[in-house]
C-alpha cells in the first residue's frame, strides 16, 4: 500500500535543512553521506518496522539521491535532496549472516533475479520439502531445487549481498541480503540507479 504522507517536518524536518542549506545544489549523494558517518537522519520512529509502516511519497523534490538502510529498526529510507522520499520496511540478515555496514553503491539492477546460492527443494507437487537449501543440498528422489527469487534486485556487494522483495517477519530473517516491503520496492528500484549511494548502518 503506498500512501500520502506529512511526516517529513518536525525535528528531522530541521536537521535536514540545516544540514543542506550549505551544499551546492550539485553534490551526489555520496558527498552528503560522507558527512554524516554514522549520524545518518533518522525517519519518524512511528515508521518502525513494529508498524509496518511503508510508504512512497514522491513530490518531485531535486537533488541527489540516496538510500539509507537502518539495521536497528529494520527500515529502508529513500532521501532525494536531503529528504525523505520513500520508506521500506525490511528484514535484514540473521545474526551468523549479518548483513554488512558500510558504505556501498548500487553496483546492478535485475527485476527478475534469482539466487544463485539458496533456494527450496520441492516435491512433484510443487510442495516445499526443504525451505533452506542450496545448490548442493541432496535431493531425495522425484524433487527439485528451485532458486529463490529475489524481485527488483538492487545490488550493492559483488559477493551476493542486495536489496529485493522478500517475505518480512518482522525482525532479521535473511541470508545476509536486505528484503523489502513488496509494496514499496518497485517504487525504490525503479527510482534507484547504478552507482547510487547506500549506507548500511547499525
Amino acid at each position: 500500500m503506498i500512501r500520502k504522507s506529512s511526516l517529513l517536518l518536525g525535528a528531522l524536518g530541521a536537521f535536514l535543512l540545516a544540514s543542506c542549506a550549505s551544499r551546492p545544489q550539485e553534490n551526489t549523494g555520496a558527498d552528503y553521506l560522507a558527512g554524516l558517518g554514522n549520524a545518518a537522519p533518522q525517519a519518524p520512529q512511528s515508521l518502525g518496522v513494529a508498524e509496518h509502516t511503508s510508504y512512497w511519497d514522491d513530490d518531485g523534490t531535486s537533488g541527489a539521491a540516496y538510500i539509507v538502510v537502518d539495521l536497528r529498526r529494520q527500515v529502508a529510507e529513500f532521501y532525494r535532496g536531503g529528504h525523505i522520499i520513500g520508506v521500506a520496511a525490511i528484514s535484514s540478515g540473521v545474526e551468523n549472516r549479518a548483513t554488512p555496514a558500510g558504505d556501498y553503491k548500487i553496483l546492478e539492477k535485475d527485476i527478475d533475479h534469482e539466487s544463485s546460492s539458496y533456494g527450496i527443494i520441492e516435491d512433484s507437487s510443487g510442495k516445499t520439502v526443504n525451505a533452506d537449501a542450496t545448490p548442493r543440498t541432496p535431493r531425495p528422489p522425484g524433487t527439485r531445487y528451485v532458486p529463490a527469487p529475489m524481485h527488483y534486485f538492487m545490488r550493492i556487494t559483488w559477493d551476493g549481498v542486495g536489496m529485493h522483495e522478500g517475505f518480512l517477519p518482522g525482525y532479521p530473517a535473511s541470508h545476509g541480503c536486505i528484503r523489502m516491503d513488496r509494496r514499496v520496492v518497485p517504487k525504490f528500484y525503479e527510482n534507484a540507479y547504478v552507482g547510487m549511494p547506500v549506507k548500511v548502518v547499525r
